[in-house]
């Protein structure tokens, strides 16, 4: 194929059937990160390269992420045997994605991982992804499941520093908002706010959002009063 302006083609050998295959990747200049959601989901001016993370073999079907680290040996027969001969036809999806491809190679990850046993911070990653590709696809319902999924192995996780393990504290804690578990959120953000070992990073972002939560929650309360009383039209 001729230059593309867009994407550029990475070779990849899979890790379970040995084949070669390539396999797009965005461009680096052709996207920025702009803004950022409260649970950290970047929002992106131009391609979002988030649909092209995973790598998924047109031949065999087997789906990696560079995150992952049990994709040798035992953990690899796991795969053949739990994954791959349940797969009934591979996917194609090595060229441009949209939202429907990346969220089914995300979820083939998923399935990886699961089968090879993943520890519960990778498979964390991956179900917040999914529920990243959702929102952008204003699926709610399935963005909520996956971020409840995502909140269960968040707090089976562990980081290997301070600011990792501060990070997991404060996303479990606003993914429990996000589901709608306002006790746990309230105790997860209390605990990053007035924790004396907690960075003042970590400590403002929980701050910030909590103030801002219950700033929303206060407005929406008096609209629905406003409303109930006859004072004001409902939108």
């Amino acid at each position: 194929m001729g230059f593309n302006i867009y994407y550029y083609e990475s070779k990849i050998e899979c890790c379970c059937c040995k084949k070669k295959f390539t396999t797009y990747k965005v461009r680096p200049n052709r996207y920025k990160v702009v803004d950022q959601d409260t649970d950290f989901m970047p929002i992106y001016e131009g391609l979002n390269p988030i649909l092209y993370e995973v790598s998924v073999c047109p031949h065999c079907g087997y789906a990696y992420h560079k995150s992952m680290t049990r994709t040798f040996g035992p953990f690899m027969q796991l795969i053949k045997e739990i994954y791959i001969k349940e797969l009934q036809k591979p996917m194609n999806i090595c060229e441009v994605r949209s939202l429907e491809d990346a969220i089914a190679s995300f979820k083939l990850a998923y399935l990886v991982s699961r089968a090879s046993m993943e520890e519960p911070l990778i498979m964390a990653n991956f179900a917040i992804k999914i529920a990243w590709l959702y929102r952008l696809k204003k699926d709610s319902q399935s963005e909520m499941r996956y971020l409840q999924a995502a909140r269960e192995f968040y707090s089976k996780s562990f980081a290997s520093n301070k600011e990792g393990e501060e990070k997991l504290q404060y996303l479990y804690a606003e993914l429990s908002l996000r589901i709608g578990d306002i006790e746990e959120a309230k105790k997860g953000f209390s605990q990053l706010i007035s924790g004396r070992d907690v960075s003042a990073k970590y400590q403002k972002i929980a701050r910030n959002r909590w103030e801002d939560y219950k700033y929303n929650n206060a407005i929406d309360h008096s609209k629905l009063i406003l409303r109930a009383k006859g004072e004001i039209e409902d939108v």
